[in-house]
């Protein structure tokens, strides 16, 4: 095979690659978790209305293309949820509830909590006894009232 066959084989294949990549990269602006699983980018766009797309920790301002390419793993884009767009979710939850904007934050973590606590009760329900007995009996601790 000649050089230059060789040279657009290889250019074919990476400008695939590169479709394929900026293909599956968000469309609606927003806080995502990248394919890498770890890296955290924020895509929005500008007064001019042109793509930016920052990483989190990285001083540069990338492309669609840039992102998709250099930033690459197994794991799908994950839309992740601003300060502004939890804000809403409160608002909205405050509306629908025709309560206070305040009360809503104090109602999640009361659920939550109460959620943590079932659970925390499913899994003593659930553990062999006779083990996790015999170590509380060594350290005094009664199991039952707790």
């Amino acid at each position: 095979m000649d050089d230059k066959k060789r040279d657009q084989d290889w250019e074919r294949v990476i400008r695939e690659m590169i479709t394929g990549a900026t293909e599956s990269a968000p469309t609606e602006p927003g806080v995502y978790k990248m394919p890498c699983g770890e890296c955290i980018v924020d895509f929005f766009l500008n007064a001019e209305g042109q793509e930016r797309w920052l990483v989190a920790g990285d001083a540069r301002s990338y492309t669609r293309e840039t992102v998709a390419i250099a930033r690459h793993g197994e794991h799908p884009w994950q839309r992740l949820y601003t300060l502004e767009d939890a804000a809403k979710e409160i608002l909205r939850l405050a509306e629908r509830r025709n309560t206070d904007v305040h009360a809503v934050p104090d109602d999640l973590v009361d659920a939550i909590d109460g959620r943590d606590a079932r659970g925390v009760a499913r899994e003593r329900r659930d553990m062999p006894t006779e083990p996790l007995g015999n170590l509380a009996e060594r350290f005094g601790v009664d199991l039952e009232g707790l």
